[in-house]
């Protein structure tokens, strides 16, 4: 069944005791497909996950260890994740049971938790002076470079080792895998509570975020360039299951959506459709828009091209969305830039200098594509496609604010005057 039979499909992911409790409450959600995906061991996830991509919208982990194994796969498909946080009041309850049903201390229990710091909270929050002797952390679980497994066998051996030494009574595993070694092999063991309140919120987050993601996912996305032949135009919009049309500017445009976009950028496919168009025609530009509506996303995607025909490299694309942040250029040392500046300062300035605040906003961002380097008039007039004097005069503008310096002059040619060059001055440069 693929997830676009259904409105939204989101998937649960996690061992059978989560599925067993979170799946009670799917019925509160009539409206969304809900499946659930069970696995025994962490080694079991790439599978599950490779299967769950394909029939699903979003993904929700029952916690952080099944999400580390699968965001190497998640990074290259479009769809949106969340997993349930591990917190103290999870410590707290499983402490309050195993004192109160088992009257044991800290002392007689080996735990096993993400952080060390989530038992100290607990116990320093409730006055407890007493601190745990045999307790084993994996910090390293939430550093999203970090490539290493988890050894169920390694947390196994520990919790077994200290009960068979009897220096323990009972071990209180945040692992489900270890907890269900544990009680094959007859050691006394607990999982850690998850609460009702805990399980039904981490259930609601996915659904809100699930939304979310699918209204990101199917807005409009528009790619244009300039100087490409209308056959290689054609097979490329073919190539993304995608229709070619034509901007009100003229500039043929090739229309999709934001998922499919998205899928094409994770896998790296587009970046081989845009080398075999730049194989053909040497260097080329190209601008990717995101909007709710096609106009909104051509309108972004122009902008984009423009960003992308200032890079003197042979291939430049760079990719404006819905909330005008300009990623590029994609594919190499990309950057993010809000082209929606929000900035007090830059409206207060634009106010100064009787200019726009979109127009300063675009002026920052042609320092930026620039590196702050100096630059003449010349260059600023083509980077606005204004006259020279127009050019002139807004320099000026900027001069009588000293926003900007006189850097000296260039002799592009042999003969005629030389051309003054211009950089930003330091309240400028403050607004990186």
């Amino acid at each position: 069944m693929k997830a676009g039979d259904f409105l939204l499909s989101i998937g649960i992911v996690g061992s059978q005791q989560f599925i067993d409790e979170i799946s009670k409450y799917y019925r509160l959600y009539p409206s969304f497909r809900i499946v659930s995906y069970t696995y025994t061991s962490p080694g079991e996830l790439d599978a599950l996950i490779e299967c769950a991509v394909k029939e699903c919208n979003f993904l929700m982990f029952s916690g952080i260890i099944p999400y580390h194994y699968a965001k190497k796969i998640l990074i290259h498909f479009p769809i949106g994740s969340s997993y349930l946080s591990f917190n103290e009041n999870m410590v707290a309850l499983s402490l309050l049971s195993i004192y109160y049903h088992r009257s044991l201390t800290l002392s007689e229990v080996s735990i096993d938790l993400p952080r060390r710091e989530f038992l100290e909270g607990v116990l320093s929050e409730a006055g407890i002076a007493e601190s745990a002797s045999f307790v084993k952390e994996y910090p390293w679980i939430y550093d999203s470079l970090e490539e290493r497994e988890l050894s169920i066998e390694e947390f196994v051996t520990y919790h077994s080792a200290l009960y068979e030494d009897k220096k323990t009574a009972l071990a209180l595993t945040s692992i489900h895998a270890v907890y269900d070694q544990l009680q094959e092999r007859g050691i006394p063991s607990m999982f850690m509570i998850q609460s009702v309140p805990t399980i039904k919120g981490g259930l609601e987050k996915a659904i809100t975020l699930a939304e979310l993601n699918q209204s990101k996912n199917s807005q409009v996305a528009a790619v244009c360039f300039k100087n490409i032949g209308n056959e290689q135009i054609t097979l490329f919009a073919k190539s993304m299951q995608a229709k070619v049309t034509s901007s009100d500017s003229g500039l043929q445009l090739v229309l999709s959506n934001r998922g499919v976009l998205q899928t094409l950028i994770l896998n790296q496919k587009l970046a081989g459709l845009f080398n075999e168009m730049t194989t053909i025609y040497g260097k080329i530009s190209f601008g990717i828009g995101y909007g709710y509506t096609v106009k909104e996303a051509e309108s972004h995607a122009i902008t984009a091209l423009e960003f992308a025909e200032k890079k003197p490299v042979e291939r430049a694309v760079y990719l404006l969305d819905e909330e005008k942040k300009l990623t590029g250029p994609l594919f190499q040392n990309e950057e993010r830039y809000a082209l929606k500046n929000e900035d007090p300062l830059v409206k207060k300035l634009s106010g100064e200098l009787k200019m726009s605040s979109k127009n300063l906003s675009r002026f920052l961002y042609f320092l930026q594509v620039h590196d702050f380097r100096p630059f003449s008039s010349h260059e600023l007039a083509d980077y606005f496609t204004i006259s020279r004097r127009s050019a002139e005069r807004m320099i000026k503008k900027l001069l009588d604010q000293q926003l900007l310096q006189v850097a000296g002059e260039e002799q592009p040619y042999e003969q005629g005057r030389p051309r003054s060059l211009y950089q930003a001055g330091s309240k400028l440069k403050g607004l990186r």
